[in-house]
Order: structure tokens, then C-alpha cells, then sequence
């Protein structure tokens, strides 16, 4: 089948273009592990049944069994990922993201289809037609291998099946509006729920009932530029946006799944409904959200539904002043059997320059502050993904001085026609800023080996616009928390041939093995009592209002689900948390002669599904009120796994690192025993 390559092109004052870069990259996962990426299910007969979380940054030293059996099992309690003779087909979720900046204009249909998968089927990506790329640079951990141009994966996934999960996030949604910063501070959503958070307040669900005239008044206000509104109002922008925000917060509408009500303005309720209809009748939306120019789709097939809930769903603006939601976030987390599965999709701060990256690290960190905290204590699998607005930027020269716009888009230009997709990545300040840990640390995000997605002509093929050093703006990354299953990627490209916005979309496919049961059962009654010695921190990061001589630390430990601790007696309430002493000033507290225990009851695989213990450092205020420094994540279940063919089972030094908003802000280091009891 002949493969037709979009026509790319530099803008240039000569006009005459350069070397046509092939842009649809096909990108296979390369597994650290070293296998191959593998099968999922048939998604017309299976359903999901997996969970175990995972640490990745816990290592584990000197450790020992008390019992010669616990080797056998730690062997048969390998990585799930493996073919099974008798089920080549891997089971497990194929979860679908696509980001997209529409650039404030209606998507055409032919557009939607090249970015989004027709009813959801994964042939639609995986066999879709490519140009294959030149690999100039290195493989490494992050790179998701290219295929042929029939199939791009090998034989690991199903490509008659369909999609079980399909993620969307758009911004700059509201067609017609100029692309200053614009008023609007919104909300909508379908499926459960539980809030919304703005920067100056945090507003309870209300109960579903139709707009009134007063939320009539504020969609009015969606898509007109703020100097309109002050021009209009007759008051400044900050006192009008303060009584906007009194007289009616968010609009948050909760209801059924198969309510079909109106979104905020024709043109957004085009776009669902386009979207809707592209994915077909074998999907139903539980997640539907707007703030201002963003919005946040999330599709699960149906048969998944009575395995699934929506957890939460909050918002964060960091526009003009932290209020206007040109810019900002939102964050959905949904379990899915017993698996929590986040999504946040994010717009930061545009423009290059230094100010303007410090800016976007900034943003991510004030977002995941507002819309419920560290993904990495929210959910066993997180995927952020949007207008990361991150830019290729070029280092100064070695007198200091840094290069100009023209000379920085030349030297980008004559990257891109050499297909040094390498020399790129070394300026793409995301890498920089994942490098430096300066934000969501222990995310990933696959190479690109494709051309930057901004800022482009508004049509199909890639046709730079001199305005902007062509830049890789629009992203996908995504982390893992648990032990024996990991998120593989399999598919990581832009879509060229997308012709009404500036940007060109992204879409990534993602597999996520079933997970591997344990195979209890509810008869057989046992506990498990987990003790926790030599508790020690090092490097604790206060937060940003405090000095580190305010540093009065305590730890607390704790488990969830939180059914799982063992009652003293069956009417008894559920124990308090072990918590230690408190250690005065200081940012390497140590508690070497405390000894804290939890019991865990055993009784069953579905109540040990997706179960955690975490380790909470916390600041001792009298003053101020406690404040958490920052959370700890342990596998809880991988513990147990470990731990079910030997009566005693001991690892020294475990060490696990402390997450606030996406930054690591400590370590903890512990003894812990795990010892099997008897129930009487």
C-alpha cells in the first residue's frame, strides 16, 4: 500500500521549503524489563480484574527470609507481563490519550478522524498508515520503538478488539474567541464525582438541576476578553472577578451516566457530540469537564461500567492572578475494577524564555496542589498530558550571550531537516525539567523522534511559523506506582495531516497488564502484623512559607484501604495510626528505639487488590495547625505477596522516597517485619 508524506515545510522569507521530514512516527515500546510489549485480551469477551501499586523509587537491601520458602515465592511472583503458553493474548487495559490545542477553531471532520481511533478500535492506530523516521539518536528507557507500516507493535496487541479506555484533553476549546486570556470560570461534568477546587475557594457539588439566569450570565462571559468585561462592567477585573466568584463559584452539574445535558456553549457542545459520535455507541462518557478553554473527556467501554466509579474530579486555574481559566488544570481519578487510574490535563504558561520555564514548573506544582495532590499517593497509574507549553531552547554561548530568535528557529530548522531528533531532545526544556527533578518526579515521556508540534500554519503537513522556534509543546507522560505491573507504551506521534490549529495533536496508546491475583481466600482468616523499626528521614524539604528550623516532625503510618486493619474486637472502631515521637529542628529526624506495628487482616485477593501503607511526614505547628511535609508510598500487596509461603519475612533498609505536588521532598528508611498470625 503506497504511504503518501505530508508535505513539511519551513516558512521561510525565501520561501522555499526544506526537506520533508517524516512526521507520523510510528514508536514501539522497548520494555526495560527486555521483553517484548504484549497481548491484551479480546476486549468482546473480557473483562479487567487487576491491581497491585508500586514504589518505583523504593530499593530494598540486605534482604533476608526466615523461612527457605519465601525465595521459592518471591521467583513465582515475577513481573506479569509474561506470555502464558496457554493465553498468548495478554490481558489488560489498552488506554488510549490524546491532547489536543484546537486554537480556538471548530475541528474539521477529517481532522477528528486522523486524531481520534473510529469506535474505538485499536487497529485504527495500530495499522493506521506511517511514514517510518530515521533514528538518529540512542535508544534509551524512555523510547517507544517504530514498526513497519502494517503493524507497528509486533503481534502484542489485538487489533480487532476495541479500546477499554479513551482519554481526551483539549484546550483553547471555545471556537471564535481570540487567544487573549479570557473570563470564564466554569465547570461541567457528567458521572460521579466529588469537587471542584478554584484557587480562592473550594466549592461543594450542588445537586443536578438546569442553569439558572445567574449561571446563564456567567456563560456569557466564556469567550470575551477580560478588557471587554472591565470596559463593560465598569469595574476593575480583579473586584469583578472577587463578586463573580461569591454570587456562583463553579458550576458543578452531577448526574446520571446516561444524561445527556447541554454544555456551556453550542460550539463545546459540538465538539462532544462530534466526539461522541466518532467513538460510537459502545462507549459511555463518565467524566465530561470544562474550566474555561480546557476540557477533559473520559471514555470507558461499557462493559466495564459496573467495575468502575469516578472517584474525583478537580480543577486549578493558574491564569491572570491564579482566577482566570485560559490556563490551569484538571484532574480525574476513576477506578477501574481496583485499579486508580489518574488523568490531568494541563495548559501552562506560553512564550519562551527562562521567566516564562520557571513559570511552568511553577504552574504544575501549583495544580497539583489544587486539584487533590501528588499523583503519586492518588493512584497506582497516573498519565499527565496537554499544551505543556515546554520549548526548545538553545544554551548561550560560551561568552554567555543567548541567541536570538532567528538564529535559535535556524538552528531548530536545520535540526528538523537533519532529523536530529536527539539534538532536539537535548534543548527540550521538559527533559530539562524532569533531568532536574524540578517537576513530576518519576514521570515519563517516550523520546521524540518526530518534528516539533508548534507553531505551525493551520494546515495539513508541518509548515513553521517563524514566529515561535518550532518547539514540542504538546506531550504525554505517565508514571507507575506499583511493584509488579507497569503502563507500557506502544504508541507515541503527533498527527499531521490535522489542519485547524497551530498545534498538531497528540495521541499515545498505553497497555496496562491484568494483575497477577494471590489466590486467597476468605476461609482461610489470616493477619499479617507488619513492624516497622529504625524509622529515619533524611533531606525533608519544608514547604515554602516555613524556614528549616520549623521543622517539628512526626511520621504517621498508615494503610488503605483502611477496612483492612484489624479491629481488637469485631464492634470495636478501627485502631489509630501508629505515629512516633516528635523530632524537634530538624530535617534528618530519626526514631532508632521506636518500634510501631499495623495488623493487616489477609482473608481475601478482592480486599488486598490495589491495597498501599503509607508513611506520612508531618510538620507539628501548636501555631499554624499541622501541615504535611509529604507522603511515602509502600506496596502493600507486594509485601504480602512476598511474604505468604514463609511464617517470617524481613527487609532491612527499605527506602522510599517523600512526594509533595510532584517534587521529591525527602527520604524514609525503615526495618520492617512481616509476620504471619493466627486468627483465634
Amino acid at each position: 500500500k503506497n504511504v503518501v508524506h505530508p508535505t513539511v515545510t519551513m516558512v521561510t522569507t525565501s520561501n522555499k521549503p526544506v526537506d520533508p521530514p517524516d512526521m507520523e512516527v510510528s514508536q514501539r515500546k522497548h520494555p526495560s524489563s527486555g521483553s517484548s510489549a504484549g497481548h491484551a485480551s479480546d476486549n468482546r469477551r473480557s473483562k479487567d480484574h487487576h491491581n497491585s501499586p508500586r514504589d518505583p523509587h523504593r530499593h530494598h537491601h540486605h534482604s533476608r527470609s526466615r523461612d527457605h520458602t519465601a525465595e521459592t515465592k518471591a521467583k513465582s511472583s515475577g513481573n506479569t507481563t509474561e506470555k502464558s503458553s496457554n493465553d498468548p493474548l495478554r490481558r489488560g487495559l489498552r488506554i488510549f490519550i490524546g491532547t489536543a490545542n484546537l486554537g480556538n477553531a471548530a475541528i474539521d471532520p477529517s481532522s477528528l478522524s486522523s486524531w481520534l481511533p473510529s469506535h474505538g478500535r485499536v487497529r485504527h492506530v495500530l495499522h493506521a498508515d506511517i511514514s517510518s523516521s530515521d533514528d538518529n539518536g540512542d535508544d534509551d528507557k524512555n523510547n517507544v520503538k517504530r514498526g513497519g507500516k502494517s503493524k507497528r507493535i509486533d503481534d502484542a496487541i489485538d487489533s480487532h478488539g476495541k479500546l477499554e479506555v479513551i482519554v481526551i484533553g483539549t484546550q483553547e476549546s471555545l471556537p471564535g474567541n481570540r487567544p487573549a486570556v479570557t473570563s470564564g470560570i466554569t465547570s461541567f461534568m457528567t458521572g460521579a464525582t466529588t469537587a471542584s477546587s478554584t484557587k480562592r475557594q473550594q466549592q461543594q457539588q450542588q445537586p443536578q438541576q438546569p442553569p439558572d439566569s445567574t449561571f446563564q450570565n456567567v456563560f456569557g462571559t466564556l469567550g470575551k476578553p477580560v478588557d471587554d468585561l472591565v470596559h463593560s462592567l465598569g469595574k476593575p477585573a480583579d473586584e469583578y472577578f472577587d463578586s463573580l466568584l461569591s454570587k456562583t463559584g463553579d458550576l458543578l452539574v452531577a448526574s446520571s451516566k446516561n444524561s445527556d445535558l447541554p454544555l456551556l456553549s453550542g460550539h463545546t457542545k459540538q465538539l462532544r457530540t462530534s466526539i461522541r459520535h466518532h467513538l460510537g455507541d459502545d462507549y459511555q462518557t463518565v467524566v465530561e469537564f470544562q474550566r474555561g478553554e480546557m476540557m477533559l473527556f473520559v471514555f470507558l467501554r461499557k462493559d466495564l461500567l459496573p467495575a468502575s466509579r469516578v472517584e474525583s474530579i478537580h480543577a486549578e486555574n493558574t491564569g491572570l492572578g491564579g482566577i482566570l481559566a485560559n490556563k490551569g488544570g484538571i484532574a480525574a481519578v476513576l477506578t477501574v475494577a481496583s485499579t486508580k487510574l489518574y488523568f490531568l490535563t494541563v495548559h501552562l504558561q506560553p512564550h519562551e524564555g527562562r521567566a516564562n520555564f520557571d513559570k511552568r514548573n511553577a504552574d504544575v506544582e501549583e495544580i497539583l496542589a489544587g486539584t487533590g495532590g501528588d499523583p503519586s499517593v492518588m493512584a497506582h497509574h497516573a498519565f499527565v498530558f496537554g499544551d505543556l507549553n515546554y520549548r526548545v531552547a538553545f544554551p548561550t554561548s560560551t561568552r554567555g550571550i543567548a541567541p536570538t530568535k532567528e538564529e535559535s528557529w535556524a538552528v531548530c530548522a536545520n535540526l528538523i531537516r537533519r532529523k536530529d531528533w536527539k539534538g532536539l531532545r537535548e534543548s527540550d526544556e521538559l527533559e530539562k525539567a524532569l533531568r532536574e527533578k524540578k517537576i513530576l518526579c518519576g514521570f515519563r515521556t517516550p523520546m521524540c523522534k518526530f518534528c516539533p508540534t508548534f507553531k505551525l500554519e493551520r494546515r495539513s503537513g508541518f509548515h513553521y511559523d517563524k514566529k515561535r522556534t518550532p518547539s514540542y509543546t504538546d506531550r504525554i507522560l505517565w508514571k507507575s506506582m506499583q511493584q509488579n505491573r507497569s503502563i507500557e507504551p506502544l504508541i507515541y506521534e503527533p498527527i499531521s495531516s490535522f489542519a485547524t490549529s497551530d498545534h498538531k495533536p497528540m495521541r499515545g496508546l498505553f497497555f496496562l497488564p491484568e494483575r497477577q491475583p494471590l489466590n486467597l481466600h476468605r476461609d482461610e482468616k489470616r493477619m499479617l502484623q507488619l513492624t516497622f523499626k529504625k524509622l529515619k528521614c533524611k533531606s525533608l524539604v519544608p514547604t515554602p512559607d516555613l524556614f528549616q528550623s520549623d521543622l517539628d516532625t512526626f511520621l504517621q503510618i498508615y494503610c488503605e484501604p483502611q477496612s483492612l486493619l484489624s479491629q481488637p474486637k469485631p464492634s470495636s472502631k478501627l485502631p489509630k495510626p501508629p505515629k512516633t515521637k516528635t523530632i524537634q529542628t530538624s530535617d534528618r529526624p530519626s526514631w532508632p528505639n521506636e518500634v510501631h506495628k499495623l495488623i493487616i487482616n489477609v482473608f481475601s485477593d478482592e480486599d488486598l487488590a490495589g491495597s498501599r501503607l503509607f508513611v506520612k511526614s508531618v510538620l507539628e505547628s501548636k501555631v499554624l495547625g499541622n501541615a504535611t511535609i509529604g507522603i511515602a508510598m509502600v506496596d502493600l500487596e507486594d509485601l504480602v505477596r512476598k511474604s505468604l509461603n514463609a511464617s517470617e519475612w524481613e527487609e532491612e533498609g527499605v527506602e522510599t522516597v517523600f512526594f509533595r505536588n510532584g517534587k521529591e521532598v525527602g527520604k524514609c528508611f525503615f526495618d520492617l517485619l512481616a509476620t504471619w498470625l493466627v486468627e483465634t
